[in-house]
């Protein structure tokens, strides 16, 4: 992967970051740095999905929905992650 197009997924990456401050122990939100440090996008997106999904963390918002599909289709991703957040989407 280009240089140029590492940093843009790393910046794009690093808007998620606050979703994961809801966590106390701050765990996922650890692993996730290390990831993105790594260059381990694709892992550490799917962290922020798996907290999203498996945390009593608040109703993400549309718009971190919408940079989560970005990211999937940026990174050419199709694992039903988009679709299942947004169907916990109020209507």
């Amino acid at each position: 992967m280009k240089a140029v197009a590492r940093k843009e997924l790393q910046v794009q990456l690093q808007s998620l970051r606050p979703v994961l401050l809801a966590e106390p122990n701050r765990s996922f939100l650890n692993l996730f740095d290390e990831f993105v440090e790594q260059h381990e996008f694709e892992l550490a997106l799917h962290l922020v999905c798996d907290f999203i999904f498996d945390s009593d963390s608040p109703q993400v918002s549309k718009s971190i929905v919408d940079q989560i599909q970005y990211l999937h289709s940026t990174m050419k991703i199709d694992d039903g992650c988009v679709q299942k957040l947004q169907s916990r989407m109020p209507a």
